[in-house]
């Protein structure tokens, strides 16, 4: 799984916040449509889920294209099909609000408090040691957004 990811994340340069929508994703497919991930429907859930996130989440998002290149097992007319079917599947809901994004951003986090694990999710994203002052400004602001986001929606619950 970690090469499969890892190959995609550092050849198209997706950004990080792209793995936990793409997770938000993978969830909802599971959950409305009652798609099982199996050892062989995985990688075309997860590449789909990848992709569906770059183009709604990334400012500048993938082609269907560049995941082709990058899996050469999946021609761009086959990830097309792909594209639509996870799109139907969940109904074309891909909108996230900043309370369920915080809700698996903070879950992830806690995650990657263990041991270990931080260093090799990094490693996936292609972050270690390659993030630029600007990027991690940018990547500031916008958890900072929502953590402040969260943290309204959590006191006018209370």
């Amino acid at each position: 799984i970690y090469e499969f990811a890892h190959q995609l994340f550092k050849s198209v340069q997706l950004s990080s916040e792209c793995s936990i929508v793409c997770l938000i994703y993978i969830e909802r497919l599971m959950e409305v449509a009652k798609v099982p991930l199996l050892p062989n429907t995985w990688k075309p859930i997860f590449m789909c889920g990848l992709l569906l996130a770059s183009k709604v989440w990334q400012d500048l998002s993938s082609w269907n294209i560049e995941f082709a290149s990058v899996y050469p097992q999946y021609s761009p007319d086959a990830i097309n099909r792909l594209e639509v079917l996870f799109l139907k599947m969940v109904k074309w809901d891909l909108y996230i609000s900043s309370s369920l994004y915080a809700k698996y951003y903070f879950a992830l986090r806690s995650i990657l408090e263990k041991q270990d694990f931080r260093h090799r999710y990094n490693m996936l994203v292609g972050a270690a040691g390659k993030v630029t002052a600007s990027q991690a400004l940018k990547i500031e602001r916008r958890t900072t957004i929502i953590k402040e986001e969260a943290l309204q929606q959590l006191s006018k619950s209370m």
